[in-house]
């Protein structure tokens, strides 16, 4: 938490610093979606993500959901393992970066039974400045 702050001081994204911090706590909750292989068979040519199926999804395990765009793919993963204190540089799209915030977002309200009413309104902060 300190090392995020630091970094948003240090004027890094809010955004994409919020992003790693949410995906850093999935794994002390111990609910961590599966970002190095698919889900479902461990196959490593992805497709997209699912909140439902826990992560990485194959083409062959593709059902209804959306396909992100592959720098997101890329992107949450490098986010997922990255240091905070070790960030140099942070360059990440707008809408890559509205694909991993709205996956994070449906993967809490999914998995830890979270609902925050202030949520919802820094929410509508951030879209503002996407």
């Amino acid at each position: 938490m300190i090392a995020s702050l630091l970094k948003i001081n240090e004027g890094f994204d809010t955004i994409v610093i919020s992003n790693i911090l949410e995906l850093k706590y999935l794994s002390y909750l111990g609910i961590s979606p599966n970002f190095d292989t698919c889900s479902i068979c461990d196959k490593s040519k992805i497709l997209t993500l699912s909140v439902e199926k826990g992560g990485f999804i194959c083409q062959e395990h593709h059902t209804n959901e959306k396909i992100v765009n592959s720098k997101t793919l890329k992107i949450i993963r490098m986010l997922y393992y990255v240091d905070i204190d070790k960030i140099s540089k942070l360059d990440v799209s707008s809408s890559v970066k509205k694909e991993i915030d709205e996956y994070i977002d449906e993967y809490y309200d999914t998995y830890t039974g979270i609902y925050l009413k202030t949520k919802e309104f820094l929410k509508n902060i951030k879209y503002s400045y996407i």
